[in-house]
Order: C-alpha cells, then structure tokens, then sequence
C-alpha cells in the first residue's frame, strides 16, 4: 500500500512539475526583428542584439523571427517564415528597418514595437513586460 502511495506522489509530481516547465517555455511573444543588409542602425545594433538582447531569452517564453528586408529575394524568403509562425499579417505593413515588433503568440496580434538602437536595458524590459501581456508605452512612429 504504502509502495503504490508513493508511486502516486511520484506519478503526480512528475506530471505536475511537466506542466510546469511547458508553461515557463511556452512561446508567448514573437518578437520579429525588422533587418537589412544595407540598414545603418542595424549594423551599428546589430552586434548588441545578438549579444546582450536574444540571450537573456533563451528557453523563455519569447521567441526571436528575423525579417530580412534587404532585397526582394530576402524579403520573400522572410515573408514565408512569417507567414509559417502566424505573424505575416500583423507584421505585413510595417517596413522599417531596425525594429522589433512584438506579436502575441495566441492572438497574432501586434502588442508593440522597439527600436534595436535603444540601450539593451530597455529592450530587455520590453519584450519582459511584452511576454507579461502588459501594456507597452509606444513612443515611436504611429
């Protein structure tokens, strides 16, 4: 009796601790990084994203998209990967360079938008209050 008790806890625990742990790493924002080749701010920025920005979120519940409008033959290519993760038509019209527009995962809608040339702080705390579904203040281009 008491073997078939613990094996329960056990059975319970593990299944618990399962959903806890696919909750944490469950993809909650897509942040599509707007790129190009031939972008000054993506350049200079470019370095501190992949550096000081994506690591903070790795096994987190954001996930990074990029958006290479460089060229026509990039811009299609990207165009299928947004397509493919259910971000194409909230991301579709905004064609600047050197942003990060934030998606909501469940409802593929746009949540926000930064500039990559903002200090890595503040990107940080955007896509954190972003993942927390909080209202994010929008100071750029409307």
């Amino acid at each position: 009796m008491k073997k078939q008790f613990k094996t329960a806890i056990v059975l319970v625990l593990t299944v618990f601790l399962s959903i806890v742990v696919k909750a944490q790493t469950t993809t909650k924002v897509l942040a599509v990084v707007n790129k190009a080749d031939w972008c000054h701010v993506c350049q200079a920025n470019g370095e501190k994203m992949m550096k000081e920005v994506m690591p903070v979120f790795e096994n987190s519940g954001i996930r990074f998209i990029m958006n290479d409008l460089t060229n026509d033959a990039t811009t299609e290519k990207s165009k299928d990967l947004l397509k493919e993760n259910k971000v194409y038509d909230a991301v579709k019209k905004i064609t600047y360079t050197g942003l990060v527009l934030l998606v909501d995962a469940e409802t593929g809608k746009l949540t926000g938008k930064i500039s990559v040339a903002e200090p890595a702080e503040k990107i940080i705390e955007t896509l954190k209050m972003s993942a927390m579904k909080e209202p994010i203040k929008d100071n750029m281009m409307k």
